[in-house]
């Protein structure tokens, strides 16, 4: 008979496996956290990383675009959640079992997490095709990879998105 997985203690697993990655500098240069916003398969460099949560509580603020969701308190400190799908123009994200916050790493020196619809976990750039970027991308779409599987995935440039006018204004 086959284990059973527990899905709780898989993701426990990757997020171990994320922090010690991160910890130990050997996460290497081809090491990417893979997550799912919306319908498109994003790749994230570990170092951009802060942490990897389920969804917290999170109080709205009135007065603000659709794909801002307000604030959420993590151990004591506030973090502005985005809506990243939404914001990326394409449907809100429903919050589910599978959806996780993504706390934007402390070297950015803001407060800020993303709500992504579901952790595919550790991916590997090396063991990808690279595809030219379309007209379409966004100023923090850093690249467009292929697996084995021929799933396509996006490089996101959490800088490039944090220090964007447009994510700034928060503002309705």
């Amino acid at each position: 008979m086959a284990k059973r997985l527990n899905l709780q203690e898989y993701q426990e697993n990757i997020l171990s496996r994320l922090k010690a990655l991160a910890g130990s500098g050997e996460a290497g240069s081809s090491s990417r956290l893979g997550v799912q916003v919306g319908d498109s398969a994003w790749l994230i460099s570990l170092q951009d990383v802060g942490e990897v949560l389920p969804v917290t509580e999170i109080q709205p603020v009135p007065l603000t675009r659709s794909w801002f969701m307000g604030v959420s308190n993590v151990r004591g400190n506030l973090y502005a959640v985005t809506d990243l799908s939404a914001f990326m123009g394409g449907k809100p994200a429903r919050v589910s079992a599978d959806s996780r916050l993504l706390l934007a790493g402390s070297r950015f020196g803001v407060n800020s997490a993303f709500l992504i619809d579901r952790l595919y976990g550790l991916r590997s750039i090396s063991d990808m095709h690279p595809k030219e970027v379309g007209r379409g991308a966004t100023e923090w779409e850093k690249g467009v990879f292929w697996d084995a599987s021929a799933m396509e995935w996006r490089e996101l440039d959490v800088a490039k998105l944090l220090n964007s006018t447009a994510f700034m204004q928060v503002a309705a």
